[in-house]
């Protein structure tokens, strides 16, 4: 039997442990592989959250009924206003009347299902609306309202984060769902709008009946859940300029602004001749740069969807200035 020489044994050996080192390079760079891509996820999430988990934070739900959810993580507080079934709102993009459970399936006809749904809710009631979900087969009885969603909305937001249709991040999701879930039932306040003196009874051309919310008495209920308090704390003040030929439209927008705590001082239009730019544009936030990076301003530009303009107010004695031009009626208005 032939023997194996001591350098063949110590070749072996070196041959077999540059193997292992290889494999283990292997192992290590796929491992590296792996946690990058992780870790750009969780960036990715972060970086396109809409909430900053500190500051009060407004959700649509699209289920049955339709539920926008007001959440104040410094009190701690859940504020649900509830649409029931069957009433008429406005849809924007020039749909015109629709049912609210109908909204995202409306809008779904174009792709667009969540910005129809949360474009028309928070044009027409009046309010700020920093994020939806879709949730299927999502049903409450009446009789234990509260208590129900108490129990089942951090499932549904653990449900959302494994897959859902919902513009909000998992970061969102996982935030929102840990805040929720240790919420006190005396910290959870629930309206049904259908019961309020906002909600009226109309009759079809077909003589079926529905309902239809009457926004000029919305806004005692919208005064207790929706405003902000950290734009009411600041207290900035806000005039509003519409830029474009369309009446009414920036009546509509300061609305939204005092429904969200702001102080609106003024509001009316433009004159034409004076910026063209900004009236074929869709919006601008303007205010001192020492404003610019206040809450109030970053909101707002969040809600109208504006870029910062400039410190030009235009002569108007208030803090913020909102001019609306043409870019924005169209986004309201048109398919």
């Amino acid at each position: 039997m032939k023997k194996i020489s001591s350098w063949q044994t110590r070749h072996q050996k070196q041959e077999k442990r540059r193997k292992k080192i290889f494999v283990l390079k292997i192992l290590f760079i796929i491992f590296l592989t792996i946690l990058v891509g992780f870790l750009g996820k969780i960036y990715f999430s972060i970086s396109r959250s809409l909430w900053d988990g500190k500051n009060q934070f407004n959700l649509a739900l699209a289920g049955k009924p339709v539920l926008l959810l007001s959440f104040n993580p410094q009190e701690k507080s859940l504020a649900i206003i509830s649409i029931p079934e069957g009433t008429f709102i406005e849809a924007i993009h020039g749909y015109g009347p629709c049912r609210v459970e109908a909204l995202y399936l409306l809008g779904e006809l174009n792709g667009k299902g969540g910005e129809i749904f949360q474009g028309s809710l928070q044009e027409y009631l009046g309010i700020p609306i920093d994020g939806y979900a879709v949730i299927p087969n999502l049903q409450f009885s009446n009789a234990n309202f509260a208590k129900e969603i108490k129990n089942l909305l951090p499932s549904v937001l653990l449900k959302l984060v494994k897959g859902g249709k919902s513009n909000l991040t998992k970061w969102d999701l996982i935030r929102l769902w840990q805040n929720l879930k240790g919420l006190r039932q005396d910290k959870i306040t629930l309206v049904d709008l259908g019961q309020t003196r906002a909600s009226q009874e109309i009759e079809l051309p077909d003589g079926s009946k529905a309902k239809k919310i009457e926004t000029e008495r919305l806004q005692s209920v919208m005064d207790d859940f929706f405003v902000d308090p950290q734009i009411k704390n600041e207290g900035l003040t806000v005039a509003v300029l519409n830029a474009t030929d369309h009446f009414g439209l920036a009546n509509k927008a300061a609305s939204l602004i005092e429904n969200s705590g702001g102080q609106v001082v003024s509001v009316g239009e433009m004159e034409m001749s004076d910026d063209d730019k900004v009236k074929n544009s869709k919006c601008e936030i303007r205010s001192q740069k020492s404003k610019k990076k206040t809450y109030t301003v970053q909101k707002l530009t969040k809600i109208f969807g504006c870029q910062w303009g400039g410190e030009n107010l235009e002569n108007q004695r208030a803090d913020i200035v909102l001019i609306l031009g043409e870019g924005y009626w169209k986004e309201l208005n048109l398919p």
